[in-house]
């Protein structure tokens, strides 16, 4: 399988806004694997780093026999420059705290629901400032999410001046792009990646016999379309929440999702207690929650009932329901009182024939 940022070889290091187009963003990308010995390898979407058009020069050199110095210089551009002094910055920073009713704070709950009850109304942090990239002047937002287990995370999003923006302007890129990038490290850091596919970035297309070169956005629907879920009517998109809410847990879920409607259930390994399998089953009308089934051991024992605390389409109470069981497990199963467990088969008779196999957590 290739690597990519979707199957979790990569976490994102930043997400850059091109100068020349407002709606072109290029993703720089660390790999995870590298970055486990030590080394920090990063790589970006844009057409000089695909190019190597820094160091082109060098490497034919090389491939000449005339120098060695391009096997000395590692591929980069001017948005892995930036990404790497992100990363070189002291960690740990405090940062200034708000609360939900920050635009930035409030359009990433609204993307990511998930997020509204594994992060408390006060477990957000942000950190604006201004930046140089090649000469050219951006507006960072850092962004940082605590959660209710302790874990933090944190999302860097560049916005390149030139395109004048508010404050409430910049919230839906926050939103969309910050959101993975916290919601994906919530995942990895409980030993489980977010399989989801990341929002839509810049690629190169090539025409002719390759010597004219342009740039699009990638097809398909907008960051805006994909993201934007919960339970505003009208976001200009021309869908309802329920629509955006399944779109939302389509990108969460990546190919799982394909498995989830086919087999109509997914299931989590407990972090908690090993051998003990959580099986997440969905509604075929998607109109309802329905029970999660607890296996300890392989053997089918009992019914959890974990209802939605506010009225939310079905596809963000399955989310949020998969999430917390990945990210804080703990906390859930707390509210998982005397009457929220049932005998099996409580809510249906279903008898499925695929095994609940418990995995261990990786990392």
């Amino acid at each position: 399988m290739a690597r990519s940022l979707r199957n979790g070889d990569f976490d994102l290091a930043l997400a850059i806004q091109s100068p020349s187009s407002p709606d072109r963003w290029y993703r720089v990308l660390l790999d995870r694997a590298r970055a486990l010995s030590g080394e920090t390898v990063l790589s970006c979407d844009c057409v000089g780093w695909r190019q190597d058009a820094r160091n082109a020069a060098a490497r034919r050199a090389v491939a000449a026999g005339r120098s060695d110095t391009g096997l000395r210089v590692p591929r980069g551009c001017k948005h892995t420059d930036a990404a790497q002094v992100l990363l070189g910055s002291p960690a740990g920073t405090p940062m200034p705290r708000y609360r939900t009713d920050h635009p930035y704070v409030g359009a990433t709950r609204t993307r990511w629901a998930p997020l509204r009850d594994f992060v408390p109304e006060d477990g957000w942090g942000i950190q604006e400032a201004r930046i140089t990239v090649s000469d050219e002047p951006y507006h960072l937002v850092l962004l940082q999410a605590t959660g209710t287990t302790g874990t933090t995370a944190t999302a860097a999003i560049a916005f390149a001046a030139c395109h004048p923006a508010m404050l409430g302007s910049r919230a839906a890129p926050v939103g969309d792009w910050g959101g993975y990038t916290i919601a994906a490290s919530f995942c990895r850091q409980a030993g489980v990646p977010l399989a989801g596919e990341p929002p839509l970035h810049f690629a190169e297309e090539l025409s002719g016999r390759g010597t004219t070169r342009r740039s699009s956005l990638q097809p398909g629907t907008s960051n805006r379309e994909i993201l934007a879920i919960g339970d505003q009517r009208d976001l200009g998109d021309g869908l309802t929440p329920a629509q955006r809410a399944e779109n939302t847990l389509r990108l969460f879920l990546g190919p799982q999702h394909a498995l989830l409607e086919r087999q109509g259930f997914l299931d989590v390994s407990s972090g908690l207690y090993p051998g003990r399998v959580y099986r997440l089953r969905r509604d075929p009308q998607h109109r309802y929650e329905r029970r999660v089934r607890v296996f300890e051991n392989g053997i089918y024992q009992k019914d959890f009932c974990i209802v939605r605390a506010q009225s939310v389409p079905e596809a963000d109470q399955f989310m949020t329901v998969y999430f917390a069981l990945i990210a804080d497990e703990r906390r859930i199963l707390s509210v998982v009182q005397r009457g929220n467990i049932f005998p099996p088969h409580s809510d249906g008779q279903e008898r499925e024939t695929v095994p609940a196999v418990w995995q261990a957590r990786a990392g």
